[in-house]
């Protein structure tokens, strides 16, 4: 790997990681007085904390009880004044009580042997603080989260997962006021999430360590389940909806089945909670943009058995590109049932209905990257298509269920199904090619497409968790099957439609409506039976895991009268290690595979091979203790085979070129420095090329830039005259990726500046309490720029500044 064009920005990377290493985070919490042991437990819970002692520790102990805003090591310490206990972390970043060295040797003088022990030894009993089942906690504060379960379905410290997972949190959806996943994703290392630009808005589209891109290769996770889906019928969540972000870099089939080998990502949705709950918030923007959200929750009955939330969102606004625009209406809603903590029932539910999708074209590499022949350029809000053809329109409802239920110390068990709806209707006309031989009026080649879509899926997931000891070592055991379906209807049609000037656009011309040339049915369905285990010994941690899939496709053309049927079956795994020392510290290496079903066919019909990779990584993770702060950084060598691009022939199709390889190098730092201020650093060096082609051998694939780098940092000022306000700034750094195949051609570099500021109105005034305003800009010089290209004919416009205001308020 070149690693000669990393070096300028991998210092800078490096010295910011170094620089928030030593950070301690402070919490707010309100722990009530009363008996020591139900204190500290609380305490544990509100910090998202494990922590176990000795049965009869505390007994007969009373705390006076702590609130304000605490470190985890601070809030201990507090609380445990006068106890003669301390609390002590361990390397696996939970945490265990002990009589200090002054009270222990006291007690040795003094207190007699507790009954039943000879020696004066407390019994063994353990009590540990953990929350109760179905209510999640990742030990989220402000930007860093320590803990979250997509990386091994299981209650796992990120620090101690030999895999690179980056987790984006509440609090950083709302201080960005991201209005889709993608932008949510900006300063996330390892991803290219925004390669589209300003015309992607309708669909989530990412690259992992430069695999994926297009709508076929949309590998989204809702509540650890698949959020399926096929060609132009491709659901989307709306980030309103979202608690958190979880990001997997590196293969994840081992729990989660098909999928590409860069990645995944894994929504989180705001769950039922028994606390009561009320936002309202209203939002303008830019081009018209107006949005409405409001999020509720609360117990549904005295005791809190019940418990509800339900969150809704609208916006309506126009797009960069003229004659666009982008509207939703969305609804999502659920119910707990929690009748102890051991047993959990979520009943879930969402809907939404998209009438507009904005603008989903592109432009030929010629007048966006290069300058057409007479110098210019077209204009980024230039449309391409026809205002009276051009239409998406989208619909997509489901509805399931989560249980979970603790047996005992030693087994758990959790079940989920989801049943989901999309239909989508569209029409289009799109770039093909640009005509220059006429320097003065340079002409764009168009077609026409409709898609017509709708489909039903499940997808489902039941594991089970056994705890136990062999010896030394401490096993956690993972064994479940899970299973997806997709039945799937499409019409299609495909046609020539009349040219248009550049400079002198006319969108009176008629479009003929192009014939249907396909009307098919595909039914794709997925099994998978898959064994984990997590053996802790001392330091160490081994993650080992195997899987066997098997997946099934069955195409009907009806108008060919064809029937193509495809079985598959793989066979994947996973092993890892990490060691934990005592500062933090934490290296790593591990080896993954994937396998990936293909739910596509080219333009003849031909359902695609399946593609295997499989990955290579290396790193640390340091995470100071007692400290709001995670660092990582990674290296890693990733292989796919039977990759698919986009056709050149046909680009509303693609075609598999072979094999790939990528090399890179990640760095990303979570930190919260102190009280006040928050920083999120990213850097990427990726280094992707066609190992085996046809058409590209030994070329780069388009869309990866080679490398990228993004610095957010938010500071809240918490004292004094301007107590309440808060500003942040942000600054994204993507390098030079490759325009077409061939690799003739360079999309340059960019780089984009962002800015916000917040203001708490209720520390000014106690009238005012739970309203909060903000204002948000993107792209804050309005910088014109190509994120990417697909082809010599497919070029994306980035976004231009983009201004946000939104006023929050809660109660």
């Amino acid at each position: 790997m070149n690693l000669h064009s990393a070096l300028p920005f991998a210092p800078i990377a490096a010295a910011v990681l170094m620089a928030m290493a030593p950070a301690a985070h402070a919490v707010p919490v309100d722990i009530p007085a009363g008996p020591l042991g139900q204190a500290l437990s609380l305490y544990a819970a509100r910090a998202g904390v494990v922590l176990s002692f000795p049965s009869g520790l505390t007994e007969g102990l009373r705390t006076a009880g702590i609130k304000g805003d605490f470190s985890i090591h601070a809030g201990f310490d507090a609380l445990l004044v006068g106890s003669g206990l301390i609390a002590v972390s361990t390397p696996e970043g939970s945490f265990t009580l002990r009589k200090n060295a002054a009270s222990e040797k006291q007690a040795q003088a003094s207190a007699p042997a507790p009954a039943g022990s000879a020696d004066g030894a407390l019994p063994t009993v353990t009590v540990t603080a953990t929350p109760a089942v179905g209510a999640e906690t990742n030990g989220t504060s402000r930007y860093v989260a320590k803990r979250a379960s997509s990386g091994t379905k299981t209650d796992t410290p990120l620090i101690a997962v030999p895999q690179s997972i980056s987790v984006i949190t509440r609090d950083q959806i709302d201080e960005q006021a991201v209005t889709s996943v993608r932008e949510a994703l900006r300063y996330t290392p390892g991803l290219v999430s925004e390669y589209r630009g300003a015309g992607g808005t309708r669909y989530d589209t990412i690259l992992y360590r430069g695999f994926g891109g297009g709508i076929n290769y949309d590998y989204s996770y809702l509540d650890g389940m698949r959020l399926l889906g096929a060609n132009y019928a491709i659901p989307q969540v709306d980030p309103y909806h979202l608690e958190r972000v979880d990001v997997l870099r590196g293969p994840a089939s081992v729990l989660y089945g098909q999928g590409t080998p860069g990645g995944m990502i894994n929504l989180v949705s705001k769950m039922p909670t028994p606390d009561p709950l009320h936002e309202v918030q209203v939002q303008l923007g830019t081009k018209g943009w107006k949005q409405l959200g409001f999020d509720l929750g609360g117990a549904l009955n005295a005791d809190g058995t019940l418990s509800y939330r339900l969150t809704g969102v609208g916006h309506d606004g126009d797009s960069q590109v003229k004659h666009q625009t982008d509207r939703r209406a969305a609804l999502a809603g659920g119910i707990t049932w929690q009748p102890d903590a051991d047993t959990s029932l979520t009943l879930l539910m969402r809907y939404q209905h998209d009438p507009e999708g904005g603008y989903y074209g592109f432009l030929p590499a010629v007048g966006t990257v290069k300058p057409l022949p007479d110098g210019s350029f077209i204009p980024r809000n230039f449309f391409d298509g026809s205002p009276a053809f051009d239409q998406f329109r989208r619909t997509q409802s489901s509805i399931g269920y989560q249980f979970e239920k603790r047996i005992d110390d030693q087994w758990s068990l959790h079940s989920s199904l989801r049943f989901l709806h999309v239909g989508t209707d569209y029409d289009s006309v799109f770039t093909s090619g640009v005509n220059v031989s006429n320097p003065s009026n340079p002409q764009l080649v168009r077609r026409a497409i409709f898609n017509n879509a709708s489909y039903n899926a499940i997808t489902a997931d039941n594991r089970a968790q056994y705890s136990f000891k062999t010896g030394d070592l401490s096993h956690k055991l993972l064994f479940g099957i899970d299973y997806q379906r997709l039945h799937y209807n499409e019409a299609q049609g495909m046609g020539n439609a009349p040219s248009l000037s550049i400079p002198n656009p006319d969108y009176a011309a008629a479009i003929t409506r192009p014939a249907m040339s396909s009307r098919s049915r595909q039914e794709l369905d997925q099994i998978g039976l898959y064994v984990q285990d997590q053996i802790q010994w001392d330091r160490w941690t081994w993650l080992v895991g195997v899987r066997q899939d098997w997946a099934g496709n069955d195409r009907a053309e009806r108008i060919s009268g064809t029937d193509v049927k495809q079985s598959d079956h793989a066979f994947t795994g996973r092993i890892g290690l990490v060691y934990q020392m005592d500062s933090g510290v934490a290296p790593y290496v591990s080896y993954s595979r994937s396998f990936q079903p293909v739910a596509d066919a080219d333009a003849a019909g031909r359902l695609f091979k399946p593609t295997t990779g499989e990955q290579v990584e290396v790193g640390v993770k340091y995470q100071p203790p007692g400290s709001n702060t995670l660092l990582t950084a990674a290296a890693y060598q990733l292989t796919q085979n039977n990759v698919l691009t986009t056709d050149p022939n046909n680009t509303a199709y693609s075609i598999q070129t072979g094999q790939v390889r990528t090399r890179g190098v990640e760095l990303e730092a979570r930190a919260s420095v102190t009280r006040s201020l928050d920083i999120i650093a990213s850097y990427t060096h990726a280094d992707n090329v066609n190992t085996r082609s046809n058409t590209a051998q030994d070329k780069h694939p388009t869309y990866v830039p080679d490398q990228s780098a993004g610095l957010w940092g938010s500071y809240t000022v918490r004292d004094g005259a301007l107590a309440g306000l808060g500003v942040s700034a942000g600054v994204r750094y993507t390098g030079r990726s490759w325009a077409d195949a061939g690799n003739t051609m360079r999309v340059p570099d960019y780089t984009l500046l962002d800015a916000a500021v917040r203001y708490d109105l209720g520390v000014a005034n106690p009238a005012l309490k739970g309203t909060t305003l903000a204002l948000n800009v993107t792209n804050l010089t309005d910088k014109t720029f190509v994120s990417a290209c697909a082809t010599a004919t497919k070029c994306f416009y980035g976004a231009g500044r983009t201004v946000r205001a939104t006023m929050t308020y809660k109660w």
